[in-house]
């Protein structure tokens, strides 16, 4: 498998619904930036076969406005939260590693390293957000990730 990696302004003909695009491109990459946070209402099962499988039901978190009504803020504290990004990944013949900002690592926080590749058009992207001990504070839009693209190899199969 040979995978070859999308750089500059190529990377923005393939993702759509981004911020602020001259922020969040880089020679390589693209910064995510987050668009709405849930949390776990309630535990799901999962089970050996899959038929008593139920996902766990989820609320939203809200964001609160404080000094500047442009944007507010989430404060969450520690635990797991599922966050969606705006930018969406629109070709799916391309895939992109996602990475936690390093930004997001000084605050004691992180989400897991994924490979997505999406399954229909205008899918959006989540990950598990894992806030650890003191909580985090994050402003509406924050870059918290980074996606490297990836055009991927006809007959490939990252899903």
């Amino acid at each position: 498998m040979n995978l070859e990696i999308i750089q500059n302004e190529e990377i923005l003909s393939v993702w759509s619904n981004l911020v602020h695009p001259p922020k969040q491109l880089r020679k390589n990459a693209l910064e995510l930036t987050i668009n709405t946070i849930d949390t776990f209402y309630s535990q799901g099962h999962i089970d050996f076969g899959g038929s008593e499988f139920r996902s766990a039901i989820l609320e939203n978190v809200a964001p609160i406005i404080e000094d500047d009504p442009k944007y507010a803020w989430w404060s969450l504290s520690p635990g797991q939260y599922l966050i969606t990004y705006n930018e969406i990944l629109t070709d799916e013949s391309y895939i992109a590693f996602v990475y936690p900002h390093t930004r997001l690592f000084q605050t004691g926080s992180s989400h897991p390293a994924f490979y997505w590749s999406p399954t229909s058009k205008n899918q959006k992207i989540t990950t598990i957000l894992h806030v650890g001990e003191q909580g985090i504070r994050l402003k509406e839009n924050s870059r918290i990730s980074t996606a490297i693209t990836y055009q991927n190899p006809p007959n490939d199969d990252f899903q």
